[in-house]
């Protein structure tokens, strides 16, 4: 049974994990690992915005508190301020409940160290073997001693302290709009942006069912509406965790995470001693342009936060990227961090406000054809021979290609790039003719 995925796991609430038998499997696999490995120190609980993540909080805490370990309650925070919270307190394990930019009606999990990092691979495969153990038993041994649960208070504040000491929003000319999505960042929001007369902040009257409905990360057509509607000059749109930050201009329109990152670098708004940067191997084909012509290594991972976060702090890059608007700064932070991404964006318009639209015009940025093909019942589809068999078709200075197997879906997802002629059509026909004789060559 597979349970994790690249980061945690997800799904309709009081379907699948996000069943109450499942929800309870999931805290006794957390207590099993703490308890084996003798790690005394607390667990601490944060979550979302989301109606449910009080009801998954009060299981996975009644269930661990059973087992006679403590449980800090974070309340509503965001995933990068979880984390912040995680590195500067004595944690055994973090456990963040939310479905990141699914809809209100989803729910899951995200875990982390003692240090603030997501939990390895490693960790994550004993506490899915304690739960599948906790599936076929359905059985918990008391341990004679009941834990307590402490609730924290003014976690927001410790979090926006951090912020303060990266930057201090100021009035400036430029007029930005946030969109907090009515998630974990809206009380950051309002907090940090407080008395800042050209900042507006929407979306942050959160009820429980409305995070991620029409607004945030997903939808920057609507932040962008606003944002001419409104005459603002940039906005920016927060996912429900808030680990993810899209970016809009009034003049240029829905910017790609690929050409702000290389602003980023450009900039020195971050910087290092290696030029090196990390993204996923979806990441546009513009960015490897951009970056070869300024001499930067631009090294490409597996789909997967995890993967940018530690290939990153390996390779001692300036700055680890997704395209989905996941930006991760390790000298300022241990996750994915939206809102670091909103003051490293303040910075840059502070150096380039007046030539942002004509620098972001001048940088390259691939056309991009994304597709799923289905591979049904094939159980044993060869990936990797399939992708050198279509590697003859593409001509890599000016087209990119990557093909991968959905982890969860019985599909392969395409991702293509072009410069002027479009071969898509070709290479998905290629594909879907030749599964069977590929998978049996």
């Amino acid at each position: 049974m597979k349970i994790f995925g690249n980061d945690g796991f997800r799904s309709k609430f009081g379907e699948m994990f996000m069943s109450y038998e499942f929800i309870e499997a999931f805290a006794y696999g957390i207590s099993e690992f703490c308890l084996i490995g003798k790690i005394n120190s607390s667990v601490i609980i944060g979550r979302d915005t989301r109606a449910s993540g009080k009801i998954i909080e009060n299981i996975i805490s009644s269930v661990i508190n059973y087992r006679g370990l403590d449980v800090n309650i974070a309340g509503v925070i965001s995933t990068p301020g979880f984390s912040s919270i995680i590195e500067n307190g004595k944690f055994s394990i973090g456990i963040m409940i939310t479905a990141s930019h699914n809809p209100a009606s989803d729910n899951g999990i995200k875990l982390f160290n003692c240090d603030g990092f997501k939990l390895d691979n490693i960790s994550e495969k004993y506490i899915e073997k304690y739960i599948i153990s906790y599936l076929n038993n359905r059985s918990i041994i008391y341990k004679k001693e009941i834990g307590k649960i402490k609730r924290l208070k003014n976690i927001n504040k410790i979090y926006i302290n951090k912020l303060k000491t990266i930057h201090k929003v100021k009035n400036n000319n430029y007029k930005i709009l946030i969109d907090c999505s009515n998630g974990s960042s809206s009380n950051i929001a309002k907090l940090y942006c407080k008395n800042v007369e050209n900042i507006k902040i929407i979306n942050y009257r959160f009820d429980g069912s409305n995070t991620n409905y029409k607004c945030g990360a997903l939808e920057p057509d609507i932040l962008l509406k606003k944002v001419k509607k409104h005459n603002y000059d940039y906005g920016v749109a927060f996912d429900g965790d808030g680990d993810r930050a899209v970016f809009v201009s009034n003049e240029y329109g829905i910017i790609e995470t690929e050409k702000l990152v290389y602003l980023f670098s450009h900039y020195n708004i971050v910087s290092g001693i290696n030029k090196i940067i990390v993204s996923t191997e979806i990441c546009n084909k513009g960015l490897e342009d951009n970056l070869y012509l300024e001499g930067y290594k631009l090294i490409q991972t597996e789909v997967g936060d995890r993967n940018v976060v530690n290939n990153t702090i390996f390779n001692k890059a300036i700055i680890g990227v997704e395209p989905s608007g996941h930006y991760f700064f390790p000298k300022l932070s241990k996750t994915m961090d939206g809102f670091i991404a909103l003051l490293h964006f303040i910075k840059l318009l502070n150096v380039c406000n007046k030539n942002m639209t004509i620098e972001l015009n001048k940088l390259k940025h691939y056309h991009r054809v994304s597709g799923n093909i289905p591979i049904g019942n094939i159980e044993n589809f060869e990936l990797n021979r399939c992708i050198k068999e279509i590697a003859k078709e593409i001509n890599n200075q000016n087209e990119k290609l990557i093909i991968r197997k959905s982890m969860w879906d019985p599909v392969i997802r395409i991702y293509y790039d072009y410069s002027k002629y479009n071969n898509i059509e070709k290479i998905m026909n290629y594909i879907s003719e030749n599964l069977g004789s590929i998978e049996n060559k």
